[in-house]
Protein backbone atom coordinates (compact mmCIF):
# COMPACT_ATOMS: atom_id res chain seq x y z
CA UNK A 1 0.00 0.00 0.00
CA UNK A 2 2.82 2.53 0.80
CA UNK A 3 4.42 1.52 -2.61
CA UNK A 4 0.70 2.38 -4.52
CA UNK A 5 0.61 5.67 -2.47
CA UNK A 6 4.14 6.53 -3.48
CA UNK A 7 3.39 5.56 -6.79
CA UNK A 8 0.28 8.32 -6.88
CA UNK A 9 2.03 10.91 -5.45
CA UNK A 10 4.33 10.41 -8.72
CA UNK A 11 1.97 10.49 -11.06
CA UNK A 12 -0.12 13.52 -9.50
CA UNK A 13 3.51 15.58 -9.49
CA UNK A 14 4.51 14.32 -12.98
CA UNK A 15 0.99 16.23 -14.10
CA UNK A 16 2.06 19.30 -11.96
CA UNK A 17 5.19 19.88 -13.72
CA UNK A 18 3.58 18.68 -16.78
CA UNK A 19 1.39 21.77 -16.46
CA UNK A 20 4.15 23.98 -14.58
CA UNK A 21 6.50 23.65 -17.29
CA UNK A 22 4.87 25.26 -20.09
CA UNK A 23 3.34 28.16 -17.72
CA UNK A 24 6.85 28.82 -16.56
CA UNK A 25 8.09 28.78 -20.17
CA UNK A 26 5.46 31.05 -21.44
CA UNK A 27 6.23 33.73 -18.19
CA UNK A 28 9.94 33.76 -19.24
CA UNK A 29 9.32 34.53 -22.78
CA UNK A 30 6.64 37.07 -21.76
CA UNK A 31 9.38 38.77 -19.66
CA UNK A 32 11.86 38.64 -21.81
CA UNK A 33 9.58 40.42 -24.70
CA UNK A 34 8.35 42.77 -21.87
CA UNK A 35 11.93 43.54 -21.52
CA UNK A 36 12.37 43.86 -25.12
CA UNK A 37 9.32 46.64 -24.83
CA UNK A 38 11.16 48.36 -22.43
CA UNK A 39 12.18 52.16 -23.08
CA UNK A 40 15.44 51.83 -24.99
CA UNK A 41 18.70 54.29 -22.75
CA UNK A 42 18.88 57.21 -24.77
CA UNK A 43 21.20 58.52 -22.55
CA UNK A 44 23.57 59.17 -25.73
CA UNK A 45 21.15 60.38 -28.20
CA UNK A 46 21.11 63.84 -29.29
CA UNK A 47 18.62 66.47 -27.56
CA UNK A 48 16.69 68.22 -30.23
CA UNK A 49 16.38 72.46 -29.83
CA UNK A 50 13.71 73.94 -27.73
CA UNK A 51 14.61 77.60 -27.98
CA UNK A 52 11.77 79.33 -30.02
CA UNK A 53 12.97 83.02 -31.17
CA UNK A 54 9.27 83.61 -31.58
CA UNK A 55 8.19 86.40 -34.41
CA UNK A 56 11.38 88.96 -35.63
CA UNK A 57 12.16 91.92 -32.81
CA UNK A 58 11.76 95.00 -34.27
CA UNK A 59 14.50 97.54 -32.50
CA UNK A 60 14.79 101.19 -33.17
CA UNK A 61 17.49 103.14 -31.68
CA UNK A 62 16.40 107.01 -30.75
CA UNK A 63 18.32 110.44 -30.89
CA UNK A 64 18.94 110.59 -27.49
CA UNK A 65 20.29 106.97 -27.37
CA UNK A 66 17.30 104.89 -26.06
CA UNK A 67 17.32 101.29 -27.44
CA UNK A 68 13.25 100.32 -28.21
CA UNK A 69 12.93 96.39 -28.66
CA UNK A 70 8.97 95.19 -29.57
CA UNK A 71 8.29 91.65 -30.99
CA UNK A 72 4.79 90.59 -31.29
CA UNK A 73 3.43 87.21 -29.34
CA UNK A 74 -0.03 86.25 -30.35
CA UNK A 75 -0.77 83.41 -28.39
CA UNK A 76 -1.77 85.23 -25.01
CA UNK A 77 -3.91 87.99 -24.28
CA UNK A 78 -1.10 89.31 -21.56
CA UNK A 79 1.36 91.79 -22.27
CA UNK A 80 4.28 92.97 -21.07
CA UNK A 81 7.15 95.64 -20.61
CA UNK A 82 11.05 95.92 -19.10
CA UNK A 83 13.16 99.11 -19.01
CA UNK A 84 16.55 97.59 -18.40
CA UNK A 85 19.34 100.14 -17.65
CA UNK A 86 23.79 98.57 -16.51
CA UNK A 87 23.69 99.60 -12.97
CA UNK A 88 24.64 97.40 -9.43
CA UNK A 89 27.61 96.30 -7.93
CA UNK A 90 29.50 96.21 -11.18
CA UNK A 91 29.35 99.99 -11.90
CA UNK A 92 29.26 101.19 -8.41
CA UNK A 93 32.32 102.94 -6.56
CA UNK A 94 33.22 102.72 -2.85
CA UNK A 95 31.06 105.24 -1.91
CA UNK A 96 28.08 103.46 -3.69
CA UNK A 97 27.84 100.30 -2.80
CA UNK A 98 24.50 98.98 -2.85
CA UNK A 99 22.96 102.09 -3.38
CA UNK A 100 21.45 101.27 -6.68
CA UNK A 101 19.28 98.71 -5.03
CA UNK A 102 17.86 101.26 -2.66
CA UNK A 103 17.30 103.37 -5.42
CA UNK A 104 15.47 100.97 -7.64
CA UNK A 105 13.26 100.12 -4.50
CA UNK A 106 12.27 103.36 -4.10
CA UNK A 107 11.65 104.50 -7.71
CA UNK A 108 8.21 102.81 -8.11
CA UNK A 109 7.15 104.59 -4.81
CA UNK A 110 5.53 108.31 -6.36
CA UNK A 111 6.20 110.22 -9.55
CA UNK A 112 5.98 113.69 -10.24
CA UNK A 113 2.66 113.27 -11.82
CA UNK A 114 1.32 110.16 -9.45
CA UNK A 115 1.31 109.53 -5.73
CA UNK A 116 2.19 106.30 -4.46
CA UNK A 117 -1.68 105.80 -3.40
CA UNK A 118 -2.41 106.79 -7.37
CA UNK A 119 0.08 104.54 -8.69
CA UNK A 120 -1.65 101.61 -6.86
CA UNK A 121 -5.02 102.11 -7.97
CA UNK A 122 -4.00 102.25 -11.43
CA UNK A 123 -2.12 99.38 -10.82
CA UNK A 124 -5.17 97.41 -9.12
CA UNK A 125 -7.66 98.90 -11.83
CA UNK A 126 -5.59 97.14 -14.82
CA UNK A 127 -5.01 94.30 -13.27
CA UNK A 128 -1.15 94.57 -13.84
CA UNK A 129 2.11 93.91 -11.61
CA UNK A 130 4.71 95.79 -11.28
CA UNK A 131 8.38 94.85 -10.22
CA UNK A 132 11.94 96.57 -9.78
CA UNK A 133 15.11 95.22 -8.90
CA UNK A 134 18.70 95.28 -9.09
CA UNK A 135 21.18 92.62 -9.48
CA UNK A 136 25.33 92.69 -9.90
CA UNK A 137 25.16 94.37 -13.51
CA UNK A 138 22.21 95.28 -14.22
CA UNK A 139 18.68 96.90 -13.16
CA UNK A 140 15.23 96.34 -14.43
CA UNK A 141 11.26 97.93 -14.17
CA UNK A 142 8.86 95.31 -15.42
CA UNK A 143 5.18 95.73 -16.12
CA UNK A 144 2.89 92.89 -16.94
CA UNK A 145 -0.99 94.04 -17.85
CA UNK A 146 -3.82 92.81 -20.75
CA UNK A 147 -3.37 93.78 -24.17
CA UNK A 148 -6.45 96.38 -23.27
CA UNK A 149 -4.20 98.26 -20.89
CA UNK A 150 -1.31 98.52 -23.12
CA UNK A 151 -1.12 102.53 -23.83
CA UNK A 152 -2.22 102.90 -19.93
CA UNK A 153 0.87 100.38 -19.23
CA UNK A 154 3.43 102.26 -21.51
CA UNK A 155 2.74 105.55 -20.26
CA UNK A 156 2.77 104.41 -16.04
CA UNK A 157 6.04 103.01 -16.95
CA UNK A 158 8.01 105.46 -18.82
CA UNK A 159 6.82 108.06 -16.38
CA UNK A 160 8.14 105.95 -13.25
CA UNK A 161 11.40 105.56 -15.04
CA UNK A 162 11.49 109.28 -16.22
CA UNK A 163 10.24 111.06 -13.37
CA UNK A 164 10.46 109.44 -10.22
CA UNK A 165 9.77 111.45 -7.15
CA UNK A 166 11.88 109.41 -4.51
CA UNK A 167 9.35 110.78 -1.65
CA UNK A 168 11.69 110.83 1.81
CA UNK A 169 9.60 108.31 2.89
CA UNK A 170 10.03 106.13 0.21
CA UNK A 171 13.80 106.44 0.67
CA UNK A 172 13.90 106.06 4.22
CA UNK A 173 11.83 102.69 3.89
CA UNK A 174 14.33 101.21 1.54
CA UNK A 175 17.15 102.21 2.83
CA UNK A 176 16.06 100.15 6.06
CA UNK A 177 15.07 97.44 3.99
CA UNK A 178 18.92 96.75 2.69
CA UNK A 179 20.94 98.15 5.73
CA UNK A 180 19.06 95.10 7.12
CA UNK A 181 20.03 92.93 4.11
CA UNK A 182 23.51 94.53 4.21
CA UNK A 183 23.62 93.15 7.67
CA UNK A 184 22.61 90.22 7.57
CA UNK A 185 24.90 89.62 4.78
CA UNK A 186 27.88 90.26 6.95
CA UNK A 187 26.48 88.71 9.99
CA UNK A 188 25.19 85.28 9.73
CA UNK A 189 27.54 81.94 9.79
CA UNK A 190 26.72 81.17 6.23
CA UNK A 191 26.66 84.36 4.73
CA UNK A 192 29.55 86.17 6.76
CA UNK A 193 31.43 83.28 5.55
CA UNK A 194 30.52 83.73 1.71
CA UNK A 195 31.12 87.21 2.22
CA UNK A 196 34.79 86.53 3.19
CA UNK A 197 35.28 84.61 0.28
CA UNK A 198 34.18 87.25 -2.17
CA UNK A 199 37.00 89.51 -0.42
CA UNK A 200 39.28 86.54 -0.51
CA UNK A 201 38.33 85.98 -4.10
CA UNK A 202 37.52 88.91 -6.05
CA UNK A 203 40.30 91.15 -4.26
CA UNK A 204 40.73 94.12 -6.59
CA UNK A 205 36.88 94.47 -8.49
CA UNK A 206 33.78 95.78 -7.06
CA UNK A 207 32.61 91.81 -6.66
CA UNK A 208 34.77 92.18 -3.73
CA UNK A 209 31.60 93.52 -1.56
CA UNK A 210 29.05 91.90 -0.11
CA UNK A 211 26.18 90.89 -2.59
CA UNK A 212 23.90 93.62 -0.96
CA UNK A 213 26.84 96.20 -0.51
CA UNK A 214 28.37 97.45 2.24
CA UNK A 215 26.50 98.58 5.50
CA UNK A 216 28.68 101.44 6.38
CA UNK A 217 27.51 103.25 2.67
CA UNK A 218 24.18 102.21 3.10
CA UNK A 219 23.48 103.44 6.31
CA UNK A 220 25.65 106.68 5.87
CA UNK A 221 23.46 107.24 2.56
CA UNK A 222 20.95 110.51 2.04
CA UNK A 223 18.56 111.11 -0.48
CA UNK A 224 20.37 113.22 -2.07
CA UNK A 225 22.66 110.45 -3.03
CA UNK A 226 19.69 108.24 -4.52
CA UNK A 227 19.19 111.05 -6.66
CA UNK A 228 22.27 111.84 -8.19
CA UNK A 229 22.51 108.10 -9.10
CA UNK A 230 19.42 108.17 -11.04
CA UNK A 231 20.68 111.10 -13.01
CA UNK A 232 23.93 109.16 -13.62
CA UNK A 233 22.25 106.25 -14.45
CA UNK A 234 19.08 106.75 -16.44
CA UNK A 235 20.17 108.39 -19.53
CA UNK A 236 19.44 108.10 -22.78
CA UNK A 237 22.08 105.60 -23.93
CA UNK A 238 22.03 103.41 -20.70
CA UNK A 239 18.05 102.44 -21.95
CA UNK A 240 16.53 99.74 -23.06
CA UNK A 241 12.87 99.46 -23.31
CA UNK A 242 11.22 96.17 -24.59
CA UNK A 243 7.60 95.02 -24.99
CA UNK A 244 6.18 91.75 -25.72
CA UNK A 245 2.46 90.57 -26.34
CA UNK A 246 -0.60 90.38 -28.34
CA UNK A 247 -0.60 93.68 -29.84
CA UNK A 248 -0.11 95.65 -33.11
CA UNK A 249 3.79 96.15 -32.94
CA UNK A 250 4.14 99.08 -35.59
CA UNK A 251 1.39 101.09 -33.04
CA UNK A 252 3.22 99.80 -29.91
CA UNK A 253 6.72 101.51 -31.50
CA UNK A 254 5.39 104.76 -32.40
CA UNK A 255 3.76 104.86 -29.02
CA UNK A 256 7.40 103.84 -27.12
CA UNK A 257 9.10 106.30 -29.01
CA UNK A 258 6.92 109.20 -27.95
CA UNK A 259 6.68 107.96 -24.43
CA UNK A 260 10.59 107.56 -23.75
CA UNK A 261 11.92 110.51 -25.89
CA UNK A 262 11.99 112.80 -23.46
CA UNK A 263 14.53 110.90 -21.68
CA UNK A 264 18.11 112.61 -20.82
CA UNK A 265 20.17 111.54 -23.47
CA UNK A 266 23.89 110.39 -21.77
CA UNK A 267 26.54 107.41 -22.45
CA UNK A 268 26.02 104.15 -20.39
CA UNK A 269 28.37 103.92 -17.48
CA UNK A 270 31.76 102.50 -17.07
CA UNK A 271 32.67 99.34 -15.30
CA UNK A 272 34.26 100.15 -11.87
CA UNK A 273 37.85 99.51 -11.28
CA UNK A 274 39.11 96.58 -12.99
CA UNK A 275 38.87 92.67 -13.21
CA UNK A 276 40.19 90.59 -9.85
CA UNK A 277 43.26 89.57 -9.24
CA UNK A 278 43.45 85.52 -9.88
CA UNK A 279 44.77 83.70 -6.83
CA UNK A 280 48.12 82.64 -6.88
CA UNK A 281 48.05 79.47 -5.04
CA UNK A 282 45.35 77.62 -3.07
CA UNK A 283 43.75 79.71 -0.69
CA UNK A 284 42.71 79.19 2.74
CA UNK A 285 41.25 81.40 4.81
CA UNK A 286 39.73 81.18 8.90
CA UNK A 287 37.92 82.94 11.22
CA UNK A 288 37.10 82.33 14.69
CA UNK A 289 33.35 83.29 15.59
CA UNK A 290 30.87 82.79 18.18
CA UNK A 291 28.62 79.99 16.30
CA UNK A 292 28.21 76.61 17.69
CA UNK A 293 28.29 75.22 14.38
CA UNK A 294 31.22 75.38 11.95
CA UNK A 295 30.83 76.70 8.24
CA UNK A 296 32.75 76.92 4.98
CA UNK A 297 32.40 78.35 1.46
CA UNK A 298 34.43 76.14 -1.15
CA UNK A 299 35.26 77.34 -4.33
CA UNK A 300 37.24 77.72 -7.74
CA UNK A 301 36.92 80.38 -10.86
CA UNK A 302 33.95 79.85 -13.04
CA UNK A 303 33.23 81.03 -16.43
CA UNK A 304 30.79 84.38 -16.68
CA UNK A 305 27.80 84.11 -19.08
CA UNK A 306 30.21 86.11 -22.04
CA UNK A 307 32.30 82.81 -21.56
CA UNK A 308 32.00 80.10 -24.50
CA UNK A 309 32.53 77.93 -21.10
CA UNK A 310 29.40 79.02 -19.28
CA UNK A 311 26.95 76.36 -21.00
CA UNK A 312 29.65 73.62 -19.79
CA UNK A 313 29.47 75.40 -16.18
CA UNK A 314 25.64 75.25 -16.10
CA UNK A 315 25.65 71.52 -16.43
CA UNK A 316 28.35 71.89 -13.72
CA UNK A 317 26.37 73.77 -11.62
CA UNK A 318 23.20 71.57 -12.26
CA UNK A 319 25.56 68.19 -10.99
CA UNK A 320 26.69 69.93 -7.83
CA UNK A 321 23.12 71.68 -6.22
CA UNK A 322 20.51 68.53 -7.67
CA UNK A 323 18.46 67.62 -5.05
CA UNK A 324 18.15 64.08 -5.95
CA UNK A 325 21.41 63.15 -7.27
CA UNK A 326 24.26 65.66 -6.08
CA UNK A 327 26.90 63.79 -3.90
CA UNK A 328 27.25 67.46 -2.48
CA UNK A 329 23.64 69.28 -2.47
CA UNK A 330 21.70 65.85 -1.70
CA UNK A 331 24.29 63.46 0.25
CA UNK A 332 25.27 65.30 2.62
CA UNK A 333 22.48 66.83 4.50
CA UNK A 334 20.77 62.82 3.28
CA UNK A 335 24.08 61.46 5.39
CA UNK A 336 24.38 64.27 8.40
CA UNK A 337 27.41 64.97 7.80
CA UNK A 338 26.22 69.04 6.97
CA UNK A 339 23.38 71.43 6.97
CA UNK A 340 22.59 74.29 5.34
CA UNK A 341 24.26 73.08 1.90
CA UNK A 342 23.86 75.45 -1.16
CA UNK A 343 25.69 76.32 -4.65
CA UNK A 344 26.50 79.74 -5.89
CA UNK A 345 27.64 80.25 -9.29
CA UNK A 346 26.57 84.33 -9.54
CA UNK A 347 25.36 85.71 -12.94
CA UNK A 348 28.89 87.79 -13.77
CA UNK A 349 29.84 88.66 -17.18
CA UNK A 350 33.28 87.36 -17.44
CA UNK A 351 35.31 85.53 -14.81
CA UNK A 352 32.42 84.38 -12.12
CA UNK A 353 33.20 81.93 -9.16
CA UNK A 354 31.27 78.67 -8.50
CA UNK A 355 30.97 77.98 -4.78
CA UNK A 356 29.69 75.01 -1.82
CA UNK A 357 28.86 76.27 1.11
CA UNK A 358 27.24 74.39 4.15
CA UNK A 359 27.48 74.41 8.30
CA UNK A 360 28.60 71.57 10.11
CA UNK A 361 29.96 70.26 13.58
CA UNK A 362 32.91 70.20 14.44
CA UNK A 363 32.90 66.61 14.57
CA UNK A 364 31.51 66.59 10.81
CA UNK A 365 33.23 69.38 9.36
CA UNK A 366 36.28 67.87 7.86
CA UNK A 367 34.53 64.90 5.90
CA UNK A 368 32.06 67.39 4.76
CA UNK A 369 34.54 69.38 3.89
CA UNK A 370 37.10 66.65 2.50
CA UNK A 371 33.87 65.57 0.13
CA UNK A 372 33.52 68.72 -1.43
CA UNK A 373 37.00 69.21 -2.24
CA UNK A 374 37.24 65.79 -3.76
CA UNK A 375 33.55 65.95 -5.70
CA UNK A 376 35.08 69.57 -7.20
CA UNK A 377 38.51 67.46 -8.29
CA UNK A 378 37.15 64.77 -9.72
CA UNK A 379 35.24 67.14 -12.12
CA UNK A 380 38.45 68.10 -13.86
CA UNK A 381 39.58 64.57 -14.13
CA UNK A 382 36.49 62.20 -14.60
CA UNK A 383 33.39 62.72 -17.20
CA UNK A 384 30.01 62.33 -15.96
CA UNK A 385 28.07 59.19 -16.05
CA UNK A 386 25.75 58.76 -18.95
CA UNK A 387 23.02 59.01 -16.07
CA UNK A 388 24.12 62.26 -14.91
CA UNK A 389 24.94 63.47 -18.01
CA UNK A 390 21.66 62.53 -19.48
CA UNK A 391 19.66 64.00 -16.61
CA UNK A 392 21.68 67.31 -15.87
CA UNK A 393 22.01 67.97 -19.70
CA UNK A 394 17.86 67.79 -20.03
CA UNK A 395 17.59 70.05 -16.78
CA UNK A 396 20.09 72.84 -17.40
CA UNK A 397 18.13 72.78 -21.27
CA UNK A 398 14.61 72.58 -20.10
CA UNK A 399 15.08 75.16 -16.75
CA UNK A 400 17.09 77.71 -18.82
CA UNK A 401 14.35 78.26 -21.79
CA UNK A 402 11.12 77.01 -18.78
CA UNK A 403 8.56 79.79 -19.78
CA UNK A 404 9.80 81.06 -23.14
CA UNK A 405 6.64 81.57 -24.28
CA UNK A 406 5.30 84.26 -21.06
CA UNK A 407 5.48 87.85 -22.43
CA UNK A 408 6.88 88.52 -19.46
CA UNK A 409 10.06 86.33 -19.51
CA UNK A 410 10.27 87.10 -22.74
CA UNK A 411 10.50 90.87 -22.74
CA UNK A 412 12.93 90.46 -19.55
CA UNK A 413 15.16 88.08 -21.40
CA UNK A 414 15.32 90.33 -24.73
CA UNK A 415 16.23 93.50 -22.45
CA UNK A 416 18.76 91.74 -20.92
CA UNK A 417 20.50 90.23 -23.89
CA UNK A 418 20.42 93.87 -25.17
CA UNK A 419 21.02 96.32 -22.45
CA UNK A 420 24.18 93.81 -21.72
CA UNK A 421 25.16 93.82 -25.34
CA UNK A 422 25.09 90.01 -25.75
CA UNK A 423 23.04 90.17 -28.83
CA UNK A 424 19.44 88.81 -29.53
CA UNK A 425 20.92 85.64 -30.95
CA UNK A 426 22.47 84.78 -27.14
CA UNK A 427 19.42 82.06 -26.08
CA UNK A 428 19.95 80.41 -29.60
CA UNK A 429 23.66 80.17 -29.44
CA UNK A 430 23.88 79.29 -25.80
CA UNK A 431 21.47 76.09 -26.92
CA UNK A 432 23.73 75.17 -30.01
CA UNK A 433 26.81 75.52 -27.92
CA UNK A 434 25.22 73.67 -24.75
CA UNK A 435 24.00 70.36 -26.96
CA UNK A 436 27.10 70.09 -28.94
CA UNK A 437 28.65 69.03 -25.33
CA UNK A 438 29.79 65.88 -24.23
CA UNK A 439 30.77 64.54 -20.68
CA UNK A 440 34.75 64.76 -22.05
CA UNK A 441 34.04 68.66 -22.88
CA UNK A 442 32.56 69.53 -19.78
CA UNK A 443 35.59 67.58 -17.70
CA UNK A 444 37.67 69.84 -20.10
CA UNK A 445 36.17 72.96 -19.56
CA UNK A 446 36.39 72.14 -15.34
CA UNK A 447 40.37 71.56 -15.70
CA UNK A 448 40.63 74.93 -17.44
CA UNK A 449 38.88 76.59 -14.51
CA UNK A 450 39.24 74.96 -11.30
CA UNK A 451 42.88 76.01 -10.44
CA UNK A 452 43.28 77.27 -7.50
CA UNK A 453 40.85 77.13 -4.64
CA UNK A 454 39.53 79.57 -2.14
CA UNK A 455 38.48 77.63 1.07
CA UNK A 456 36.74 79.75 3.81
CA UNK A 457 35.72 78.36 7.27
CA UNK A 458 34.49 80.24 10.15
CA UNK A 459 35.24 78.56 13.42
CA UNK A 460 33.74 78.04 16.66
CA UNK A 461 35.01 80.50 19.26
CA UNK A 462 36.87 78.69 22.30
CA UNK A 463 34.76 80.60 24.88
CA UNK A 464 31.83 79.64 23.25
CA UNK A 465 32.66 76.20 21.85
CA UNK A 466 30.84 73.87 24.56
CA UNK A 467 28.79 71.13 24.22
Amino acid sequence: MPHSRNLLRAKRLSRTLALLIPLVSLLASGHSAAQEREAPDTSGRPRNPVYDPGQPVQRKVLKNGVRLLVQEQRTSDRVAGVVALKMGTRYESENESGLSQVMMRALASATEHRSGPEIQLELLASGATMETGAGPDMGQISIGTTRERLSKAIDLLSDIALNPAFPDTAFEAARGYFLGKASDDVGGPLSGTYAIFLRTFYRGSPFERPAFGQVRTIGDSRRGDIVALYKKLFVGGNISVCFVGNFDGKKVMVDLEKAFATAAPGPPPAPFAGDPVPLAADTLVSEERPYRAQSLAYGYPAPGYGDPDYPAFMIIDSYLRSGDRSPIAYWLPERHLATGVGILYPRYPKRSSITVYLGATPANWKAARDTVATVMRRLTTEPLDKGDWAAHLKRVQNAYFKDQDSPLVRARDLARYETLDLGLDYPKRFESRLLTLKPEDVRDAAARWFTHACEVTLLPSKIDSGP
